[in-house]
């Protein structure tokens, strides 16, 4: 993270209009609604939905940068009832500062109706956690391939695994995860093709309560003490586990070559990003150059971000990386990827030209120059209107919660904002809810009516719970269970062909910024249904999916057979 002017991003032009400036409303996001869909509407609805978690940052005054990164929220079917619910991370103490460790983080049931309850203490999650460490991300994933969802928590100390014991509670295991320091985000992937989830987890700084400088800025003559920023510590190599067949991981970073390459990890995604079958990993870091290491199979791996096109800025740039997000914009069998900046650097977005190359469109699509004015942090692609087309959200929030003394004009707490896709381009609007400090940013249908919503946490405050209030649009709605493959078919790609066009659509458990959304696949009908439907899972198998019409909710079991 910095302060710096902007960089524009280079490429050919983006197909379609330019986007018109910044939209308002009334509480309420409104987007402007075209010819061809109807009009989309978000409310946070967490304090009525009973969502009341508020993310304590254990700041007690020592300058700990920990304090202002987190933190998380992950999307998951904790009991197999069919209703996504919602685990949010708790930061509290600092470690290495003699503070007891403080709760984990809270369990929200879905209890239908719109409606959650606090289960933590009945799922085994409402005790203090058993060592020092504040809690930063998290993801969910069935990780021992027993058909239940397990849950990781990443954070400065010791890294947590909770297994689900099928019965609706967790059980904290010694899965391996023992490498000290500060984690980030997290992504679950069948890296070796073997049948179950890896890990890779991102490492930030070089920090502890002993390593916490003194970082000022002069105001009228006088130092005002204030979060020191990346550049004050060195990077640290990211980590990578893989699975031991039962749930636990062995360290291999040394081995699989990511070790080789220093950063400061934040955000992470797992895809593949290539073209090549295998699970690639993209990784934003903070104020150095972005890595994406190739999978070149058997667990072993090349950095190569910098002629992929997507270390730095279409100007040579490296920025301060934070949140990633990927979908298929172009319609084109390719994943494209988004970046979220520190305020004052454009976010970035990156169109594949195919075989692993990207373009920053960032400026050209309409991105770019609106995000200069916040920070971002967690970032989703949702086709909010089932239109087809991804639309882009980004939670923004300044780190420093001084900002407004250093530099005067800046917020501390910001506004969220949503991009809508007009087929080409995208057009900014501003969620018009009160300014707060956005962190982590997930898509979930919590009330099961066929629209995606969205779940925000925040540093130091309560969460959002953003319900999309739109019109009734058709859609179909897949969610993949593996067989040979892992079983929450994470790797999988979904391809629909429609009138010329092959669009891709991924399962990841990880992504955005310290959090993992849900896995099932959307599928927009607005413009019709498809000509064919595709998955494609990590074996290789590909299978058809009858995609007939409306309303559809397809759960597909892997299969060799069409």
């Amino acid at each position: 993270m910095r302060m710096n002017g902007p960089g524009r991003g280079s490429g050919r032009p983006f197909c379609g209009p330019r986007a018109p400036g910044l939209g308002v409303g009334l509480l309420v996001l409104v987007l402007p609604v075209s010819s061809a869909s109807a009009q989309i509407v978000l409310r946070d609805v967490a304090e009525a939905a009973g969502v009341s978690f508020r993310h304590e940052r254990g700041a007690r005054g020592d300058w700990h940068p920990v304090e202002t990164m987190g933190s998380g929220v992950a999307v998951l079917d904790y009991d197999g009832d069919g209703a996504p619910d919602l685990f949010f991370v708790q930061g509290g103490e600092v470690p290495g500062t003699g503070r007891p460790p403080g709760l984990v983080g809270a369990l929200y049931r879905n209890e239908g109706g719109g409606r959650f309850r606090d289960v933590s203490e009945a799922a085994g999650l409402g005790a203090p956690a058993p060592v020092e460490g504040h809690g930063m991300g998290t993801a969910a994933a069935d990780v021992d391939n027993d058909g239940d969802a397990d849950l990781l928590v990443t954070r400065a100390g010791t890294d947590l695994l909770y297994e689900n014991r099928g019965d609706g509670t967790f059980a904290l295991r010694d899965a391996g995860l023992n490498a000290a320091g500060w984690s980030a985000s997290a992504a679950f992937s069948d890296l070796d093709g073997d049948g179950d989830l890896d890990l890779f987890i991102t490492h930030y700084l070089d920090w502890s309560p002993a390593n916490n400088p003194v970082c000022a800025r002069t105001i009228a003559g006088e130092p005002v003490r204030s979060y020191c920023l990346p550049d004050a510590f060195s990077g640290v190599p990211d980590l990578l586990y893989e699975n031991r067949g039962d749930g636990s991981f062995a360290d291999v970073t040394a081995a699989a070559g990511v070790g080789l390459r220093t950063g400061k990890g934040l955000g992470v995604l797992a895809a593949d990003l290539i073209g090549d079958a295998l699970p690639d990993l993209y990784v934003a870091n903070d104020t150095v150059p972005n890595f994406l290491f190739e999978n070149l199979g058997g667990l072993r791996f090349r950095e190569r971000g910098l002629p992929a096109g997507v270390a730095y800025d279409g100007d040579g740039n490296a920025l301060a990386g934070m949140g990633i997000a990927a979908a298929d914009i172009e319609s084109d069998g390719d994943l494209d990827l988004f970046v979220t900046n520190f305020q004052g650097e454009a976010n970035n977005l990156y169109v594949s030209d195919r075989h692993g190359v990207f373009r920053d469109v960032s400026f050209l699509s309409g991105v770019g120059r609106p995000s200069l004015a916040w920070l971002g942090f967690g970032a989703v692609f949702a086709d909010l209107d089932n239109d087809a087309a991804p639309d882009l959200c980004v939670t923004n929030g300044h780190v420093l919660d001084n900002a407004p003394i250093l530099f005067p004009g800046t917020d501390y707490r910001q506004r969220d904002v949503c991009f809508r896709n007009l087929g080409g381009s995208f057009e900014p609007v501003v969620l018009e809810m009160p300014p707060a400090v956005g962190r982590g940013l997930v898509t979930v249908d919590f009330d099961q009516d066929g629209l995606l919503d969205l779940a925000v946490s925040r540093s130091g405050g309560t969460v959002a719970l953003l319900r999309n209030g739109g019109d009734p649009a058709p859609r179909a709605i897949l969610r993949l269970v593996g067989r040979v493959s892992n079983r929450d078919g994470v790797g999988a790609a979904v391809v629909v062909e429609r009138g010329g066009q092959r669009s891709r659509s991924v399962v990841t458990a990880g992504s955005s910024y310290l959090s993992s959304g849900a896995r099932e696949v959307w599928i927009g009908l607005l413009p019709g249904v498809p000509d064919s439907v595709r998955v494609r899972w990590p074996t290789g198998a590909e299978q058809r999916v009858p995609v007939d019409g409306p309303g559809t909710f397809l759960v597909v079991e892997e299969s060799n057979q069409e």
